[in-house]
């Protein structure tokens, strides 16, 4: 490193240059060692300073980063906490991060049976336009009900190889700033050990082949949902329901529900169980000893329906075969009145020329909700211009989320 002084030319080097050696032989002794301690002080003069700024930095820093320990849960790419000893964390637009409240399944007593549940596992902590659309129409449909949304931790590393994350900062993405306006809604950032630990679900989550399965997302959805329903009770509904109404009776209370109308199928997209029911309990027995990492589907609407069947007795085509008085069954026109291979054609692509004329949208008189089955296809910001069935309904169930579709990227 070459600094110039005025005039003179110091090398900061160890005294290993040959130019150094040679200008050091033709001096005196005592002048070559005063030398040398002149050349120490400049070139250590340098490092001292940079050595106080990088220390003085750290300690404004530390005036609005607070220093991690361990494992953090990533919000976004910036911002980070630290995991409570709870349940999750309940996020809000308007608060700081590092003063979310915390959230516990055991605290939510005489809340819990009332409450409607989604899960958002895909790891991204962000919502699609459906996603949001569907969280949006339960809250709007049933006020008098509370909306839970638990959403998983960034997958991406937010920096965790540094000693300091940013918790101070707000969180403000779109679909947050949304469902704000609901006070009925609750996003909760899970914090995953603290949820599974000390359930029949724990040593299959602390296994961890579910990480390096293809459908992890899937699996982690088809799986959690069950924990949650044992934990606090409520009714689950899928991020791809768009709910049409208000869901209350005692039909909504500890129910399944067939996905078609041939009731070949019990679904677990759509469900009801108070805290603590023995079918919860059932399933997440059940889903740990017969993990698959390589099947898709089989942890879901077949696992329901194979349990059902041999703790109920259920057959197939025939809902009065069942047995379990604390459990019922809700006919598809309920939740499912369009089937899974016709959902794109009747939903995203069917053209709307009135609400009130007949059609896919006269059928949903006398249903609550629909699943969509994922067929949500086009861009959300051509909803205004292409007046599907979807569409036509997400206008009238999630107005707000529709008026900033052309905000989201999915």
């Amino acid at each position: 490193m070459r600094r110039n002084i005025g005039d003179q030319r110091l090398i900061c080097n160890g005294g290993d240059s040959s130019d150094s050696l040679a200008e050091n032989q033709q001096r005196p002794t005592g002048m070559g060692t005063s030398r040398r301690l002149t050349k120490v002080v400049v070139c250590l003069l340098p490092m001292s300073l940079l050595i106080l700024l990088l220390s003085t930095a750290k300690d404004q820093n530390a005036i609005t980063q607070i220093p991690r320990v361990g494992k953090v849960l990533c919000v976004n790419i910036k911002l980070a906490v630290d995991p409570p000893v709870a349940d999750g964390l309940i996020m809000q637009k308007d608060v700081r991060a590092s003063q979310w409240k915390t959230f516990n399944s055991t605290s939510q007593k005489g809340l819990t049976d009332r409450r409607i549940v989604f899960h958002e596992t895909s790891g991204t902590n962000e919502l699609t336009f459906r996603q949001c659309c569907a969280v949006e129409s339960a809250a709007k449909n049933n006020p008098e009900r509370p909306v839970q949304l638990f959403l998983r931790p960034l997958f991406i590393p937010c920096h965790e190889h540094l000693s300091y994350h940013p918790s101070d900062l707000f969180h403000k993405p779109l679909w947050l700033d949304i469902l704000s306006n609901y006070p009925n809604v609750e996003a909760i950032l899970l914090n995953e050990e603290h949820y599974f630990a000390g359930t029949p679900l724990q040593s299959w989550y602390d296994a961890g082949k579910w990480r390096k399965t293809r459908h992890e997302t899937v699996h982690f959805s088809d799986y959690i949902r069950f924990l949650t329903l044992h934990k606090g009770g409520g009714l689950y509904l899928d991020t791809d329901v768009l709910t049409l109404r208000p869901l209350q009776g005692d039909k909504f209370r500890n129910f399944l529900s067939y996905d078609n109308v041939a009731m070949d199928g019990i679904s677990s997209g759509v469900m009801h169980m108070e805290a603590g029911h023995w079918l919860a309990t059932a399933m997440m027995r059940y889903l740990a000893e017969e993990y698959d990492p390589f099947e898709f589907a089989f942890h879901g609407t077949q696992a329901v329906s194979a349990l059902m069947s041999s703790a109920c007795g259920i057959e197939q085509g025939d809902p009065k075969s069942n047995t379990c008085k604390d459990i019922h069954l809700l006919p598809s026109r309920f939740f499912f009145p369009i089937v899974k291979q016709l959902a794109s054609e009747k939903l995203d692509r069917a053209r709307v020329m009135s609400l009130k004329g007949p059609g896919v949208l006269t059928r949903l008189n006398t249903s609550y909700g629909v699943h969509t089955w994922n067929t949500m296809r086009n861009d959300p910001g051509d909803l205004a211009n292409n007046p599907s069935v979807f569409g036509s309904l997400a206008q009238i169930h999630c107005p707000m989320s529709v008026a900033r579709a052309s905000e989201f990227l999915n």
